[in-house]
Order: structure tokens, then C-alpha cells, then sequence
């Protein structure tokens, strides 16, 4: 029997999905506990076009996020910082303040745990930094920290 499951059931199957199962466990379980019901051509037919449309949607939105990647490496950031007499910076540049600086210039909403940074840059000049903009999906920018 095909049925199609409304809520997640671990080992089993996720909401949406769409599975052959042995006529008494989904009649005596999985429909009687509410984790699935019977597939009907109607409930079939708009599964799949939902699919369908999630695909072209996530499409899209890879295609958005390539688009930015090429204007972002395009650009070169700018973090300004105190520095002391001797050209020593006094707290190094973090995460945040290379999202501060990305979204100020290109108005975006990242957060700090999407720039990838060893460890806090501590000298002035031109630096590379990796921003994560989605998984799988990271860009290197270009980064220069200038005395205030």
C-alpha cells in the first residue's frame, strides 16, 4: 500500500514523502497513529507538482546566489579600526565586523558565523576573507583594514 506521511517518523519516512509499506503496518499504525494516509491520483499529482515547484523555486534561488557571489568578489571591503602610535591594532577585526562591513555595503543580512576567519585579523592592509553564503556555496573576499 502507498501512503504518503503528514508528520516525521524516524526510520520510516519524513513529511511529504511518499513510500510503499505492508498493508497492515499502514493501516494498524501509521494511518491509526496519524503519521501517514492513503495516496489518492489527486494526492499524487500535487506531491508532484509540488516537487516541481520547489525545484524551479531552489533553482532560483542558486541562480540569485551566484549572481551575488560575482558582484560580491567584484568589490573590496573596508573595516576601519583604532590604532595605537606604532600602527598596532588594539582589538583585532572579528566575524561580526566583516558582516557589519558586507551588509552596510551590499545590504544583506549575514551573520558572523558565515565568515570563515581562523583567527581575528591583527594587521593593517589587504586580507582574504571566505564568506559561506549558503552550503556548498562560499565566496572569497577582499578585505582591507585601514586605521580610523
Amino acid at each position: 500500500m502507498k501512503v504518503i506521511f503528514v508528520k516525521d517518523l524516524s526510520g520510516t519516512g519524513k513529511r511529504g514523502d511518499i513510500k510503499d509499506v505492508s498493508d497492515g503496518y499502514a493501516m494498524n499504525f501509521l494511518i491509526a497513529k496519524g503519521f501517514a494516509q492513503a495516496v489518492t491520483p489527486e494526492i499524487q499529482a500535487k506531491v508532484t507538482k509540488e516537487a516541481k515547484e520547489a525545484e524551479i523555486k531552489k533553482q532560483k534561488e542558486i541562480e540569485k546566489l551566484r549572481n551575488l557571489k560575482t558582484e560580491i568578489e567584484k568589490r573590496t571591503f573596508t573595516v576601519k579600526v583604532k590604532v595605537g602610535d606604532k600602527g598596532q591594532i588594539f582589538s583585532g577585526v572579528h566575524e561580526k565586523d566583516i558582516a557589519l562591513a558586507v551588509n552596510q555595503k551590499m545590504g544583506l543580512a549575514l551573520e558572523k558565523n558565515q565568515v570563515a576567519l581562523d583567527k581575528p585579523i591583527k594587521e593593517l592592509g589587504a586580507h582574504k576573507v571566505i564568506l559561506k553564503l549558503a552550503t556548498g556555496m562560499s565566496v572569497n573576499i577582499n578585505l582591507s583594514v585601514e586605521a580610523e
